[in-house]
């Protein structure tokens, strides 16, 4: 894969199991980053669990293919509002039409996981993307509460997430609460070299 990853040189942030990815989702340098973490160093043997709220099915297939080079061992995507589903066999497309019902993608979000962590051997990588545009359909409260149940089953699974969101998109009350749940905040600048902040 091109561009600089983290310095761990494996697509992971240290023993993180829950990562805060700073930066706008459509900027390319925020997109390479996410990928780079969802692929590791053996995208073909990694499980792929991806939210998408503003990003299509399709796109992040696009992106998926155009970094990692391959498809992952499975690829399952939870597309939340009105997106179509993607026609590729190794990615299989699940829906929540409201983009405020936040027990429909929780449901969904903890059925996939127990299924990719399943038998197989593959390893499991979460994104979600993104969290401001959770933030645009629900309250802070709301949010925290479903972050906090949704962190602490990546992290029992065993599984690695990250989490995009866009600091410039809130105020610092709102990142401060946010950051408070996860193990690692990451930020990736214009050259696409990644700086853990905490």
């Amino acid at each position: 894969m091109a561009g600089q990853r983290d310095p761990e040189g494996d697509g992971t942030v240290g023993d993180a199991s829950n990562v805060l990815l700073l930066g706008p989702s459509t900027e390319s340098r925020v997109e390479d980053a996410c990928i780079d973490l969802l692929a590791g160093s053996t995208p073909g043997e990694t499980n792929v669990l991806a939210v998408v709220y503003e990003t299509s099915p399709a796109e992040f297939v696009a992106r998926w293919s155009a970094r990692a080079g391959g498809p992952p061992a499975r690829g399952s995507i939870v597309a939340v509002g009105d997106h179509a589903s993607v026609d590729e066999s190794a990615w299989m497309t699940h829906s929540v039409a409201n983009p405020a019902d936040l027990s429909g993608v929780g449901i969904e979000l903890s059925d996939l996981l127990s299924a990719l962590n399943g038998p197989g051997g593959a390893t499991t990588a979460v994104c979600f993307d993104s969290l401001t545009a959770l933030l645009d359909h629900t309250n802070l409260q709301q949010a925290f509460r479903f972050l906090h149940v949704l962190t602490g089953r990546v992290e029992s699974a065993g599984t690695v997430g990250h989490y995009h969101v866009d600091p410039d998109a809130h105020d610092r009350q709102t990142m401060a609460t946010v950051e408070g749940l996860f193990d690692a905040v990451l930020a990736v600048d214009e050259d696409g070299d990644w700086s853990v902040e905490r």
